[in-house]
Order: structure tokens, then C-alpha cells, then sequence
């Protein structure tokens, strides 16, 4: 390739290079002050969060209990289920929804109705909050979920019958896939791509701590209803930084609001202290709403659901992605809410299964940037997988109990690690114009994996069943989903396709990548890889025909 090719395509290239919101933010000081203090709400925020998700594991813990009154004469005591109990009584110590209710032996399923009616709240609240905070705006609907999840929580703690708990229920888990989904896409939409990745491993650590904060609370507060109200409350006060938190620049350029997004993004740069000139600010931001116009334009054809399984290679990609999240929002919720079941002090063992979240955030993190994306995921869900089947090999003696714990705990850490992983993975799987989809029809599985949840829990409570069972099961979807994993194509070294018709046309990579350090090169208009090492720039790995209208690539590293 002789010299003056080169420059003359560098040239050309440097010439059609599109304007990006990123170049908006760099303009304005990046991730600088303002836009770390918006961050820090954002994480502080997700404390709260964390407190409402797993706070059925205690309200729904049900004490040991025994019969103390029989229908008919009968010299046995009867520590579990009787066929002829009138009235059982509870070991004093813990109150619970089930103790206040009687949610045991034949009520049992009702125990478990009120856990799914809440991961039933999961999917209906990120499908209407999804569209609120596309029609009315990130701020609102954030505050919006903070009110919501405040309120529904408080009013659960309070309810005086099981129906209206339930409902109550079901309102708190939408306010809270509200919070969770509107606040990841405003940190997203208000830091640049670079530190991605890191803002969102880091905003659910913060989840992880308040899951972490919550077994204190459960530990110190005995009372189920003065717990619920603990955890409720806190998230009220966050409603006093309304007039703090500004609207997302992002959404307001979409909606054409621009002379909004120049006041908001010139005050930006002040608080980063930042010198930016108004007049300049104001033209980028009107070639870079230009620019979307323009590629909305020559998009003519519109694409669905469908096209998430019409073609062979997006069809795998699909079925595999939607029962990987399936399982890991099964397995997820489903080890957390068997602590019950495990052996030793319930509040000890909740504390252990939700501070190993964060070595196992920090292990992806750390796995994902130097091997990929398919081989540490699978084989984080694989070893995770069989750590639960192990339970099998475990004696039954009381002694060996400890050793089912800590495999629980070890399962924990690699299925928080694949849950993390799996959001990564899908958004590089699916190409631009389906990838919203693709991402909310996964997020569907996964939600009907979290309903199902605690009926495969409840299964340990059965007569003459193991108390073991609800962890081989979660252990075998584990194993299956991490083999299903190995048959999607590796990501971190390839561009993000635009269109279905790049996914179908590029060579799959199954290559596996041990320590090295890759980069992206532009050769002879193709995308090249190539290891980054002194003097060695012949070795590449793979070479794709480049995306004909995009010049940068928001692969998530």
C-alpha cells in the first residue's frame, strides 16, 4: 500500500467523519465535576434499590413452628404440617408475612404468589417505564420511580390483609425497574463511551452494597413491618434534589428541544470549568440533531421482533441469549431467596451471598477486558453451575452443611458475574437497529425467570423433599446455559454491526484470546485486528468489510 493512498483515504475518511453526542461531551469537560456529581446521585440512588429488591427474603422467612391445638385428641407433638392442627404456633424471636398471616403447610403457595407478584411488577414497570422516559423525559420518570417505589413500600408495610400487601407488592417491584432501568440509561446517556463500562459495573456495586446493608437491617430489626418501612423510607428524601438534577442533554436534542440542550450543556462546562464558545457549542449541537435526522432518513425499512429470528445466525444469537437470561435472572433471585434453606444463621449467610457480588462485578470486569466476552461468560455460568450440583456429592450429615453454604456463595458470585455479563454481551450481539429490541426481549425472558422463581423454592418446603433440590435445579439451567453460551461468536475484538445484513455477511469469531492486549485498525478500507505488541504489526486475527456508514464503533470494553 504505497503512502499517498493512505493519506488520500485518511483524508476522505477524516471528511465524512460524523458528528457524535461524545464529541458533545468532550466539548463540555467529558466526565468532569457536574457530570461525576449526577453520577454519585445515580449510585446513591441505587442503594434504596437494593434494599426493596431482596427484601422479601425476610418478610417471607418463615420461623420454626409447631402445632398447639389438634382436632382431635392426639398424644404426638407435631413440629411441622399436621392433618389435624387447628392452630400452629410460631418460635418468638421473628415476625414475618407469614407469621402474620399463618403462610405455611397448605398456604404456603401464597407465601411464594406474593415473591412473583413482585417480579411480576419487574416486567411491567421496565416496559412503562420505558416508554414514559421516552415520551416524558429521564428526570421525571426517575423521580417518578423514587415516589413510587417510596410510596408502594410504605403502604406495604402497613397493609392489614394479604391482598392488599400483594397489590402493594406488585406496585413497588414496577417503581423499582423503574429506578433501575431510567437511571442506568441517564448515567449512560451522560458519560462518555470510554468509561461506560466502568460507570455501570461501579452503579451496581452500589446495588450490591445496599443488597449488603439490608442483612444488617434484617439482623437488627426483628419486626417485618418496621423493617419494611426501613427500607422504604430512605428513598423519600432523595426527592428533595428535584430541582438538582437536571434533564438528560441527550433525550432533550432528541426531542428537539436544542435551546434547552445549549443552556443545559453551556452550564456543563461551567461546572467542569470548562471554556466553551456558545456560538460553536450551539453548531454542533445542530449537525450532530442533522446528522440523526439524516441517518433516520435513509433508514427506510423498519424492523421488529421479527427480525431477531429471521435470519440463521441472529435466530441462534436469539434463542441463546433469551435462555441465558432467563436462567440468570432464575438462578439470581432463586439462590438469594433460598437463604432460608441453608444451613447456619440466616442473616450471616444473606450477608455473604451479597458482599460476593462485588468480587464477582470486579472479576468480570476484569476477565471481560482481557479474554473477551464468550469464554469468561461461560465459563463463569459454568463454574457456577456445577458449584450448585456439587450439592449432590455433599453428605447429609449436619457437620457437611457448611460446605452446601459456601457453594451457594461461590454460585452467587459467578451467576452476579454472568448477570452483569449477559447485559454487555447482548448489546454487542445485536446490531444497531434491532438492539433495543433485542435487548427488551431478553429482559422479558428474564423476568419470566424471576416469576418463576420462588415456586421452584418453594418446592424445598414439600414433604420428603431435599432441602438441597431448588440449588440442583438452579444448578443444571447453569450448566446448560453456559455450554449454550460457547456457541456465540466472540465481541470484544469486533466492530458492532449496524444492520442484520453485516451480522449475516461477517465471519464469526470463535477464536479464544489468552492475555493479549488488542487494537482496531483501518487497512485498505477493512476493519483489522491486531495485537499490540513492539515492532510486530503483521499478525492479525480477524479482518471485516467495514459498516458502510459509521465510523466509530461503541463496542462496550
Amino acid at each position: 500500500m504505497s503512502g499517498p493512498n493512505v493519506n488520500s483515504k485518511m483524508e476522505r475518511s477524516k471528511s465524512k467523519k460524523s458528528c457524535e453526542f461524545d464529541d458533545i461531551l468532550d466539548m463540555v469537560g467529558g466526565f468532569g465535576r457536574y457530570s461525576l456529581a449526577l453520577y454519585a446521585f445515580m449510585c446513591i440512588m441505587s442503594v434504596p434499590i437494593g434494599l426493596q429488591q431482596l427484601v422479601q427474603v425476610f418478610y417471607a422467612a418463615t420461623p420454626k413452628y409447631s402445632c398447639v391445638s389438634y382436632s382431635s385428641p392426639s398424644n404426638n407433638t407435631c413440629s411441622e404440617c399436621c392433618n389435624n392442627c387447628e392452630k400452629y404456633e410460631f418460635q418468638a424471636g421473628l415476625t414475618s408475612a407469614v407469621t402474620e398471616w399463618n403462610l405455611i403447610c397448605d398456604r404456603r403457595p401464597l407465601k411464594a404468589m406474593t415473591q412473583s407478584v413482585y417480579m411480576a411488577g419487574l416486567l411491567v414497570g421496565s416496559v412503562a417505564f420505558s416508554s414514559l422516559s421516552d415520551h416524558f423525559g429521564r428526570k421525571i420518570s426517575v423521580f417518578l420511580s423514587i415516589f413510587l417505589m417510596a410510596a408502594c413500600g410504605t403502604v406495604s408495610a402497613v397493609s392489614d390483609c394479604l391482598s392488599l400487601f400483594a397489590l402493594f407488592r406488585f406496585g413497588a417491584g414496577a417503581a423499582t425497574a423503574g429506578c433501575l432501568l431510567v437511571r442506568f440509561v441517564y448515567c449512560m446517556e451522560i458519560i462518555h463511551i470510554n468509561n461506560r463500562t466502568a460507570a455501570g459495573m461501579v452503579n451496581n456495586i452500589f446495588v450490591s452494597i445496599g443488597f449488603s446493608t439490608l442483612s444488617l437491617l434484617g439482623y437488627l430489626i426483628r419486626d417485618w413491618r418496621h423493617l419494611m418501612l426501613i427500607v422504604s423510607l430512605p428513598a423519600a428524601p432523595l426527592l428533595l434534589c428535584y430541582w438538582m438534577i437536571p434533564e438528560s442533554p441527550r433525550w432533550l436534542i432528541a426531542k428537539d428541544r436544542l435551546d434547552e440542550a445549549h443552556e443545559l450543556l453551556m452550564k456543563y462546562a461551567k461546572r467542569n470549568r470548562v471554556t466553551v464558545e456558545s456560538t460553536q457549542l450551539k453548531h454542533v449541537i445542530q449537525e450532530f440533531k442533522k446528522e440523526e435526522e439524516r441517518n433516520r432518513s435513509e433508514s427506510k425499512k423498519t424492523y421488529g421482533i421479527l427480525d431477531m429470528v429471521r435470519t440463521p445466525k441472529l435466530r441462534k444469537r436469539t434463542i441463546i441469549c433469551g435462555f441465558n437470561w432467563f436462567v440468570n435472572a432464575l438462578v439470581y433471585f432463586g439462590i438469594s431467596l433460598n437463604v432460608g434453606n441453608l444451613a447456619g444463621n440466616m442473616y450471616l449467610n444473606f450477608f455473604f451471598l451479597c458482599i460476593v457480588e462485588i468480587p464477582g462485578a470486579l472479576a468480570l470486569w476484569f476477565f471481560y477486558a482481557r479474554f473477551g466476552r464468550r469464554i469468561p461468560y461461560a465459563s463463569f455460568m459454568i463454574i457456577g453451575g456445577a458449584a450448585e450440583m456439587l450439592v449432590l456429592a455433599v453428605p447429609s450429615g449436619d457437620e457437611y452443611k457448611v460446605v452446601i453454604t459456601i457453594l451457594a456463595v461461590i454460585g452467587k458470585a459467578c451467576i452476579l458475574a454472568t448477570f452483569l455479563g449477559i447485559y454487555i454481551y447482548t448489546v454487542e450481539l445485536y446490531p444497531t437497529i434491532i438492539r433495543n429490541t433485542g435487548i427488551g426481549v431478553c429482559s422479558m425472558m428474564a423476568r419470566v425467570g424471576s416469576i418463576l422463581t420462588p415456586y421452584i423454592v418453594l418446592l424445598a418446603d414439600l414433604p420428603n423433599m431435599s432441602k438441597t433440590l431448588p440449588l440442583v435445579i438452579f444448578g443444571v439451567f447453569g450448566v446448560i446455559a453456559g455450554v449454550m453460551a460457547l456457541w456465540l461468536p466472540e465481541t470484544r475484538y469486533c466492530p458492532m454491526a449496524q444492520t442484520v445484513e453485516q451480522v449475516e455477511a461477517w465471519k464469526e469469531d470463535y477464536k479464544i484470546y489468552c492475555c493479549k492486549h488488542h487494537s482496531l485498525r483501518m487497512e485498505d478500507g477493512n476493519i483489522v485486528l491486531m495485537d499490540e505488541k513492539e515492532g510486530d504489526e503483521n499478525d492479525s486475527s480477524i479482518t471485516t468489510e467495514t459498516p458502510p456508514y459509521k465510523e466509530k464503533y461503541d463496542t462496550v470494553v
